[in-house]
């Protein structure tokens, strides 16, 4: 299991390698330490290249000897505009700057009188980002639906209508400029369903409830559950980003609802919370913030077991398997998919036993691939097994399985993707390069990440293929997977476009790879 990160430190380190492996600038770094540790802009670059205010003053007696630079300074120079803070000089920031590798401007936290959009002017506290410069055009880019739902229309369909335009819209601008852009949008949709798409009685029931949480009943309780069902709508097409501040909050709201519940409806709370827990882990998972899962699903775990929920408790296991395994831990995969696995038969749901075996297949391939000879063959014939039960149970539920809710996302295409996934892990990619096609076709296409990852299994299969080795194909599907990662903008998926892009080094001189690296750079993953 990960190493949990306990001091400030620790965790400042971490995320500042992390966000730099990932290809984030310093400004991206700063701004990120700027927000959660509610830095201000010098301090938050100075922590942001992990360097102490002692290693600043060298640095900066090193370059400017004839202007000695004394930590108590740079102390007050960072405390500005505090009581106890100096307010630093032009030159000042510029040599800053030099030193932290920025703008002299980006030191500076300024307010922001510009009007917006159709409005009157406002002073913000905080330096605005420059993703969020233009909201207006995100606006007019957009059509005005809301008054034109068609009759028997459902909500995820006008849901989908919503992503593919914002899609459409972002592949005409500079994807690094319109990231943040798209994700505040975004995550002000996620949050609709809860106010402003209410009626004027739901939002004064919500208000009531939030003013007063014994007030809870099942009808507000069905209102936050239903905006947790569309931001993992919205983090299925557009990734974790525009919607983890969103189910943040939402976090909070039921932790403060739980204290004065009404008895009776304490366990459906906690069951929520365990799902928002959840689901916060995953988005972590996919943000690449190992740790961060960990935790979460850890708290998952212990409000599913409160409340009574078999069902739950098999899907966060089953979670918790696949981070375990994509971190390289593949035995405490199968321990964690071995619970999934029990929970779902105790909660009597085909499609949570077939999931769980769906990930205890991944972790046992992996096992399989990292065993000696003598014992390979067992968890080779292990993964087999768990395949065809996925399979079997997957194909026999039935419309009342209480696990389809939870599980949405999984059909016969992921499972597909998951047999792909496995034989090419065990070292048989002529056996998955089939089923890599077939996955590629059979996934629901507004999962763009799982598409994503299937067409990146099938280019890795052509690849790795002996008899049907074809590089040029597999640079096509690279190249879908690239779009794909435009629109769903998870760090989890765009390492895994670059490790897969590394499977093609020996055909680096070709056309087809020369295009395919241009196209990448173009689209900012690498």
């Amino acid at each position: 299991m990960p190493r949990k990160l306990r001091s400030v430190k620790q965790q400042m380190d971490h995320l500042s390698t992390e966000l730099r492996d990932m290809g984030s600038t310093w400004e991206e770094v700063a701004e990120v330490f700027r927000e959660r540790w509610n830095l201000n802009s010098r301090q938050a670059f100075r922590e942001a290249h992990r360097y102490t205010q002692i290693r600043v003053t060298e640095i900066w007696n090193s370059l400017w000897p004839s202007e000695p630079l004394t930590v108590r300074r740079l102390g007050s120079w960072e405390a500005w505009p505090g009581p106890a803070g100096n307010e630093p000089s032009l030159g000042v920031l510029n040599k800053l700057a030099r030193i932290y590798q920025c703008r002299a401007s980006d030191l500076v936290d300024g307010e922001d009188h510009r009007p917006p959009a159709g409005g009157q002017a406002t002073t913000l506290s905080a330096r605005p980002s420059p993703e969020l410069a233009d909201v207006g055009s995100v606006t007019a880019a957009l059509p005005s639906w809301s008054a034109h739902i068609l009759p028997g229309q459902t909500l995820d369909a006008e849901f989908q209508r919503t992503v593919q335009a914002l899609a459409r819209w972002a592949m005409n601008f500079n994807r690094r400029d319109v990231l943040g852009l798209i994700g505040a949008a975004a995550t002000a949709a996620a949050a609709s369903p809860l106010t402003a798409q209410l009626d004027h009685e739901e939002r004064e029931r919500v208000g009531r409830v939030v003013a007063d949480p014994s007030r809870l009943d099942e009808a507000t309780l069905g209102h936050i559950e239903a905006v947790l069902h569309h931001c993992r709508r919205q983090e299925d097409a557009l990734g974790p980003l525009p919607v983890l501040q969103t189910v943040l909050a939402q976090q909070q709201l039921v932790r403060s609802l739980l204290s004065q519940a009404d008895i009776r409806l304490r366990p459906r709370l906690l069951s929520l919370l365990a799902n928002i827990n959840r689901s916060i882990g995953w988005m972590l998972f996919n943000l690449n913030d190992g740790a961060g899962a960990d935790y979460y699903y850890g708290q998952a775990r212990a409000a599913a077991h409160e409340a009574d929920d078999d069902a739950m408790c098999s899907f966060v296991l089953a979670n918790w398997s696949q981070l375990a395994t994509w971190q390289g831990d593949a035995r405490l995969g199968v321990e964690h998919a071995l619970g999934a696995l029990a929970w779902g038969r105790r909660a009597k749901s085909k499609v949570l036993v077939s999931y769980a075996s769906d990930v205890g297949a991944r972790a046992h391939a992996i096992v399989a691939r990292r065993s000696a000879k003598g014992s390979r063959r067992s968890d080779h014939t292990q993964c087999m097994k768990s395949l065809d039960r996925a399979q079997r149970d997957l194909a026999a539920k039935a419309g009342d399985d209480g696990g389809l809710g939870l599980l949405h996302f999984y059909d016969h295409g992921l499972h597909m993707s998951t047999r792909t996934l496995c034989l090419l892990d065990l070292g048989e990619a002529d056996q998955a390069l089939p089923l890599a096609q077939a996955s590629v076709d059979d996934i629901d296409p507004r999962f763009s990440r799982n598409l994503a990852f299937a067409h990146l299994d099938l280019a890795r299969a052509l690849a790795e293929s002996k008899s049907s080795r074809d590089p040029e194909t597999a640079c096509v599907h690279l190249q879908k997977a690239v779009d794909l990662a435009l629109v769903n903008t998870s760090p989890r998926l765009t390492r895994s476009v670059v490790q897969t892009r590394a499977l093609l080094s020996p055909w680096q001189r070709t056309k087809a790879v020369a295009e395919l690296d241009d196209r990448m750079r173009a689209s900012g993953l690498v």
